[in-house]
């Protein structure tokens, strides 16, 4: 069976779609100790026994990145935490990425490192000595100080609650660069944002952050995951070529009081190439994946990309990792161009929430 027939034969089982069982064997294979314990947890729905839960840290990237923390808590220059992609930021947030055992030790050190970058505000700058901090970088680092167990910490707590009034407050996502850009909102912060709030138990949830996930969950549903770009967004982008701030403001203003200009109708193209890890990018695999991590339910608008993440499953039943980041990492964590299993638990996680996947027997 070539790969659009395998297609062809999983689309027409929306209701009970199927899967290889080697897809799941591969999963749940020794040699990646975090996502054997997430298929085994989500599409298993088994417990996890002690011993598998304490093996998570002798998977190589995470096992690398712990080693090179210095004692200080850092794990390169500290005046450029931002710098893509080996900062300190970047290294904390990657160890969430991987789903790090918290239980370790030189974790703490490391975390004051980065709170030590914190704006009085809550949020995190991009660059020291910035005094505004940037929502999606923010969301990413609250996400991981979630993970390694700083929920009740006042600092991630001044950070979270300043993210839900900005999410309430403007309806969505703000970001510095939307200044002269035609997008109401950053599509892709959504994104994180959502992760940071599946990290919160749902009960321990206010009234403020379900708020918060209900206008996120409206947003995702209006662009159908990954349809947002403007009709006229090329239109704008030629208009206000040269012009100073105060003009670019002002055509922005106009464009957007005609609804025909302002129609999504576009995807951007990096949203239908699924890569892992994310870093401050979006895309559908990942946008369905904290969708579904969230307990949202289905939506007829998710049907297009839903089916689209079913037809980057390559013939072998499996998801391809496919951008290579220009920017170096300090340590690899899957070959580029190649099988992905943190991309295919993702998918299969998104098929079995919003298709009731399965797999033979």
């Amino acid at each position: 069976m070539n790969r659009l027939e395998i297609i062809k034969y999983l689309l027409k089982k929306h209701e009970n779609l199927i899967l290889p069982k080697k897809t799941l064997q591969w999963l749940l294979e020794d040699n990646n100790p975090p996502i054997r314990n997430l298929t085994t947890k989500f599409l298993q729905n088994k417990d996890l026994t002690e011993t598998e839960i304490k093996q998570v840290n002798s998977y190589p990237p995470i096992s690398s990145l712990l080693s090179l923390l210095k004692p200080d808590g850092s794990w390169t220059d500290p005046k450029k935490p931002y710098k893509k992609y080996t900062g300190n930021y970047w290294q904390f947030i990657f160890l969430c990425d991987l789903n790090t055992n918290p239980d370790y030790e030189k974790i703490h050190k490391a975390a004051e490192t980065i709170f030590s970058y914190q704006l009085p505000t809550g949020n995190f700058p991009h660059e020291l000595g910035y005094k505004k901090g940037i929502q999606c970088l923010t969301a990413n680092l609250l996400r991981s100080f979630l993970h390694f167990g700083y929920e009740k910490d006042e600092r991630v707590q001044k950070g979270i609650k300043l993210i839900t009034n900005q999410i309430i407050d403007n309806n969505g996502a703000t970001c510095i660069d939307l200044i002269t850009n035609l997008l109401p909102d950053c599509q892709m912060t959504l994104t994180k944002i959502l992760a940071m709030y599946a990290h919160i138990d749902e009960k321990k949830g206010s009234s403020s952050i379900k708020k918060a996930i209900k206008i996120i969950e409206d947003k995702i549903v209006e662009n159908r995951v990954f349809y947002y770009i403007p009709a006229g967004v090329k239109e704008y982008q030629k208009a206000i070529k040269g012009k100073k701030i105060s003009q670019k403001r002002q055509i922005k203003k106009q464009m957007l009081n005609q609804p025909e200009k302002m129609e999504k109708i576009g995807i951007k193209n990096s949203w239908r190439r699924f890569r892992f890890p994310n870093s401050y990018t979006s895309d559908a695999l990942e946008t369905l994946y904290w969708m579904a991590m969230s307990d949202i339910p289905n939506h007829s608008e998710f049907d297009i990309a839903i089916n689209y993440v079913i037809e980057r499953m390559d013939r072998s039943g499996y998801w391809i990792n496919e951008i290579n980041f220009r920017s170096p990492f300090l340590v690899e964590i899957e070959p580029k161009k190649s099988p992905s299993k943190w991309l295919t638990f993702r998918a299969c996680f998104v098929l079995k929430k919003y298709r009731s996947l399965e797999f033979t027997s």
